[in-house]
């Protein structure tokens, strides 16, 4: 009987081990709860089962074996009796902690189990009065049951009806979020719509700033030359520079101040634009650098800004040549019976040159070289170039130039000095030249001039 008893408790135990331990999103109140619960039963079932020991050693002849499963059962039920204690002393309820203290003080005084290590020192009766304590114990141990399992019912369902609440806060976000997904998504479509034309404004206002910046770039490579210019944005300033050779190119038109006289102002820009521009698109196919145009003087140097060695001479011959040969037979635009003339003077020497003023900045040269070079252009004759000595000397170096001897000539500032005419090169140039060039109306250059830069 008592094997059979044994196994039953230990059913029950893992019966209610599993129910606890599968109970796992339970509140802490709730666990306390059921763990004091779940103590409760183990004390009654271990005082159930001494209850039964009892009855049976007031039957039979107790031996050995039964006092101390006697034993057992009773210090099993005194331990969870002592859990459920605590237990319910943790959930602060009065009235069952004073029936269980009195239920272990009733046990510890009489300490039945000690008394029973050696033999059965008292009667059957007073065990027939112990057993019915035990069942009243029991009883008390019952109404414990239903009050803790009433409280553990009443948690249970404030803890589910706050998982109901909980679940439908969740449900009602869940379909706010439905509800709204169709907005935030239109919303977010506009966002991504409006960033692209955004993307695609700043992409075209970036092309036409780019346009814009290549526009004032062409202007100012106009103005000033390419390496000067990439100073001046890289240091703000660039100090002047002294240059030991150089070759300066002068022309002029002759005639100009008649021309002038008896001509429309529009006739007279007319004229320099198409000379100008005929100069412009020869000088692109040497190493020279265009510094100035003031009326119809026309000013060219190479050596500088970027040093050639002792090219510079070479380049302004060869330039003045192709320059001189362009004009052969071209006619004056309004005056088609008038041919038009220049002059041209070249000289060689050295010069400083650099930038000059901050609101229109442009790149001045500067000496005695100049001033030779300009009274050159004043003193030549029509469709020649007149070359100074030092010009002279710097060709015959180079070799392959037709040069002739003008003379001694009496130079305004300058006395005496000796002048000679470049007339051709060594084996002749390539006839670049149209001829009779007229003139398209200026208003219309000036609108290619724009749409190209």
């Amino acid at each position: 009987m008592f094997r059979r008893l044994s196994v039953y408790k230990e059913i029950n135990s893992v019966l209610l081990l599993y129910i606890m331990k599968s109970m796992k999103s339970v509140t802490l109140g709730l666990w306390r709860q059921i763990s004091s619960y779940y103590e409760l039963l183990k004390t009654m079932e271990g005082l159930s089962l001494t209850i039964m020991t009892a009855v049976h050693l007031t039957n039979v002849e107790p031996d050995q074996y039964s006092l101390a499963t006697f034993q057992n059962y009773h210090m099993s039920m005194l331990e969870h009796l002592q859990t459920t204690l605590q237990y319910l002393q943790l959930e602060k309820m009065v009235e069952d902690i004073h029936i269980l203290e009195q239920i272990l003080n009733t046990y510890q005084i009489s300490n039945i189990p000690s008394l029973m290590e050696n033999g059965m020192p008292f009667t059957k009766d007073e065990l027939i009065l112990y057993t019915k304590k035990l069942h009243q114990h029991m009883h008390s141990l019952k109404n414990v049951q239903l009050r803790l399992w009433a409280a553990v019912k009443a948690t249970a369902r404030q803890d589910v009806w706050s998982a109901r609440q909980t679940l439908a806060v969740g449900i009602v976000i869940f379909i706010i979020v439905l509800l709204a997904s169709p907005v935030l998504v239109l919303l977010l479509r506009h966002i991504v719509q409006t960033i692209e034309t955004f993307a695609r404004s700043i992409d075209t206002s970036t092309q036409k700033l780019m346009a814009e910046k290549q526009k004032s770039d062409l202007l100012l490579s106009r103005m000033l030359p390419l390496p000067v210019l990439r100073r001046l944005r890289a240091q703000r300033t660039v100090p002047a520079e002294a240059f030991d050779a150089v070759t300066i190119f002068f022309s002029d038109i002759v005639g100009f101040t008649n021309i002038s006289a008896t001509s429309t102002p529009m006739e007279v820009i007319n004229m320099l634009n198409m000379l100008y521009k005929l100069f412009d698109e020869k000088i692109m196919q040497y190493n020279v650098y265009k510094v100035e145009t003031i009326g119809d003087a026309y000013m060219v140097v190479s050596g500088l800004p970027q040093r050639n060695g002792n090219r510079h001479a070479s380049e302004i011959a060869d330039m003045s040549l192709s320059l001189m040969r362009s004009l052969e037979g071209a006619k004056v635009p309004h005056r088609p019976q008038e041919l038009l003339r220049v002059r041209a003077g070249v000289n060689t020497g050295p010069c400083v040159a650099g930038v000059v003023g901050t609101t229109m900045p442009r790149y001045c040269l500067f000496g005695d070289t100049i001033n030779t070079a300009s009274r050159m252009e004043s003193t030549g004759e029509p469709m020649k170039i007149h070359i100074s000595y030092t010009t002279k000397k710097a060709l015959d170096e180079i070799g392959n130039y037709e040069i002739e001897p003008r003379g001694k000539l009496d130079v305004a500032g300058k006395g005496s000095m000796e002048t000679f005419w470049l007339v051709g090169k060594v084996g002749g140039m390539q006839d670049e030249s149209p001829r009779c060039l007229r003139l398209h109306d200026y208003d219309q250059n000036l609108l290619e001039l724009i749409i190209k830069s």
